[in-house]
Parts: C-alpha cells; sequence; structure tokens
C-alpha cells in the first residue's frame, strides 16, 4: 500500500548519504532555523515545521526527485510525491523529548470507542535530534500508536528501537536539538518586513519584537 512512498524513500536515503555537500546543508539549514527561530516562543512552532518541511523538499528535489511541498493543502501530507495528489509523505520535526510520545494526529472531541489508529493513513518522515532523518507508516510502525484524550501519539523511543533493528528506514544524522539560548527572533517579524516591503512608512518604522 506505502510502495511510492517507501520506494522515495529509499531513494532519498541513498542520495543524500552519498552526497556530502548536500547532507551538510540539510544538517546546517536545520540547525540554524532552530538557533534563529527557538520555539520556546509558541508561533516559532509552525515556522520551523514549515522550514524543515522546505528543507527536506528542497534537498530532495536537489537530489532529482519529484516532489512537491503541499503541507497547506491540509490533505494530511507535507510532501507530495508526484503529481496525481494521491500520494505525499507527512514531516515532523521531534528537537525534545525525543523519547517521548509525538503527536500524529490530533483530534477533537471525545475519542471513547474511536478507532484512533484508523486516522493515521499517512506515511511519515522523522526528523530526529541526536537519531537522524527516519521514515515509518502504518503498517510499518502501528505497534508504536498511543491515544490519548485529543491525540494519536507514536512512541519515539519505539521508533528508535525499531529503526536500530531496521536500518534502512533511517539516515543516521547528527540533527541538532532545540536551542537552550534565548530566542533571538519571532517568525512574525520576518512575515511583517516583507509585508512592509510595499508599505513605505511602515516599513521605515519597522522593529522587531525586543
Amino acid at each position: 500500500m506505502f510502495g511510492k512512498e517507501r520506494t522515495f524513500y529509499a531513494r532519498y536515503k541513498q542520495g543524500l548519504e552519498s552526497d556530502r555537500g548536500l547532507f551538510d546543508e540539510v544538517l546546517g539549514a536545520i540547525a540554524e532555523v532552530l538557533s534563529r527561530y527557538n520555539t520556546t516562543v509558541f508561533e516559532n512552532r509552525f515556522i520551523v515545521g514549515g522550514v524543515v518541511e522546505q528543507i527536506i523538499g528542497a534537498s530532495a528535489r536537489a537530489l532529482e526527485l519529484n516532489v512537491h511541498n503541499a503541507g497547506k493543502q491540509n490533505q494530511g501530507y507535507d510532501i507530495e510525491l508526484d503529481d496525481s495528489q494521491e500520494t505525499g509523505i507527512s514531516i515532523k520535526g521531534v528537537f525534545a523529548s525525543t523519547s517521548g510520545h509525538h503527536n500524529l494526529v490530533n483530534t477533537r472531541g471525545s475519542n471513547e470507542g474511536r478507532d484512533l489508529a484508523s486516522l493515521w493513513t499517512t506515511s511519515t518522515l522523522f526528523v530526529m535530534s541526536g537519531v537522524g532523518i527516519g521514515y515509518t507508516d502504518p503498517e510499518l510502525g502501528g505497534e508504536f500508536l498511543h491515544p490519548t484524550a485529543d491525540a494519536l501519539q507514536i512512541s519515539g523511543g519505539g521508533l528508535q528501537r525499531w529503526w536500530n533493528e531496521n536500518p534502512e528506514w533511517i539516515i543516521r544524522a547528527d540533527v541538532p536539538p532545540k536551542s537552550s539560548g534565548p530566542a533571538t527572533r519571532v517568525a512574525s517579524d520576518a512575515v511583517a518586513w516583507d509585508v512592509f516591503a510595499n508599505f513605505e512608512r511602515l516599513k521605515k518604522h519597522w522593529s522587531p519584537e525586543i
């Protein structure tokens, strides 16, 4: 069922591990966005996640893989693998508490009596600090699911053990952790500067948050 997704990951893994220069750019870009936009600031969390999706998409295209960044369409995946609008992979950045439980699907209302496992239908690529860039999907990772009152989560520790046993599904990399220093920027500063480009007086008096 997940043949296209697994083929993509195998090709991405082979390509990235064979291209040290691109590999270093991927890790450097992740480190840069985590340093600039500390996710301690709530609004930065969404921006960092989106930038990580762009990093994965750009690096895949650099390896001549036909993918599109498509997260804004809200169809359940972030990277579209072809032009059919049917196949894609979700990207999850995990930069703290990597052995804990991490949300796959947010739910609304009571989950009593619901089959939450059936809500996870998309292959998922985890960009995980100190671990690497790992793949799983509902057929491979179903045993690691953890339902809660308002979400379907997956065990980071379980995934790491599984990747140790199945190294074909992990790109080992020293992905940097969440920044422990002070927040240097907030995402709305950059967006405001972009918007103000067409508004002379506002741009003149633009100032970043203190």
